[in-house]
């Protein structure tokens, strides 16, 4: 009787292992800054997370179609050319990802990139991956009277992401009314000896404590929500991925592919979870 080899000891396992284990700590780390994003001290944080989650995203669906090959050609990996041609426009990635997850009869039953809003999430991060109109917009825009501020990736993030989240969990419920009495309490008592000179993610200016203090009470949904919506579309992916690969260690006895998903337990969690846990990937 064969002994099966040691995934240890498989070169192959251990570049997909680094490889998951990288993932699921770029995306961490990029939900994490979502969470601290803000339109004062914390306004780096966004392109943080954007950065970390848009490389996380994508080479999390990379990794499913990785998967997938290896499960359909007998436990072969495919060569760079193969990988290469995967590309890296994150809509088209996740079309693949569900015409896969479809061919599999794979089911994931939470929201995912069909949610409105997380579809909105991945259009946001797929243009950030895009140089000129996402990671070197601020560039573009230097010298460039022609620039467009619409796709300046915070300011396309609160319009696209952040204004429905409000208008979903926010806008006409009590959280609304509670942070409006309290803005114009907090103006009220220092309003009058107060200079504010700001402006807000879309680039509006603000320069009034009951403005500036209501888009500080906005921030606590546009963080948590945001987080939620982006974090659910992680999730569906590590469903996938963990349903795959366990199929294709334990079933099809493809060593290389042994316990990879154990990276992306921290993201297959409930919903309530999901919209609590500040810090990402578990530890």
């Amino acid at each position: 009787m064969m002994s099966r080899p040691d995934p240890f000891s498989l070169p192959e396992w251990r570049a997909l292992n680094r490889e998951a284990s990288l993932v699921s700590q770029i995306i961490g780390s990029g939900a994490t800054a979502l969470g601290r994003a803000s339109y004062g001290s914390g306004f780096g944080e966004y392109y943080t997370a954007f950065f970390g989650l848009s490389i996380g995203i994508e080479r999390l669906a990379k990794l499913i179609l990785v998967v997938d090959y290896a499960m359909d050609n007998s436990g072969s990996l495919p060569e760079q050319r193969s990988v290469r041609r995967f590309g890296h426009n994150l809509k088209t990635l996740m079309s693949k990802v569900e015409e896969v997850a479809t061919r599999r009869a794979i089911s994931v039953r939470s929201i995912g990139p069909s949610h409105p809003i997380c579809a909105a999430v991945v259009d946001c991060l797929d243009a950030f991956a895009d140089a000129s109109q996402g990671r070197y917009a601020n560039f573009e825009a230097i010298g460039n009277r022609s620039f467009d501020p619409q796709i300046e990736p915070v300011n396309k993030w609160w319009n696209l992401v952040v204004e429905p989240i409000l208008d979903l969990h926010y806008r006409g419920k009590r959280a609304e009314a509670g942070v409006k009495e309290r803005a114009q309490i907090i103006n009220a008592m220092i309003g009058h000896v107060t200079i504010v000179r700001h402006t807000d993610e879309s680039g509006r200016t603000m320069s009034d404590v009951e403005t500036a203090s209501e888009r500080t009470g906005q921030t606590k949904w546009a963080q948590r929500y945001g987080r939620f919506y982006t974090l659910s579309v992680v999730r569906w992916l590590s469903y996938i991925f963990s349903d795959m690969v366990r199929e294709a260690s334990y079933r099809q006895g493809i060593d290389s592919l042994f316990g990879h998903y154990e990276f992306f337990s921290s993201y297959t969690v409930d919903d309530h979870f999901l919209l609590n846990r500040k810090i990402w990937p578990l530890s």
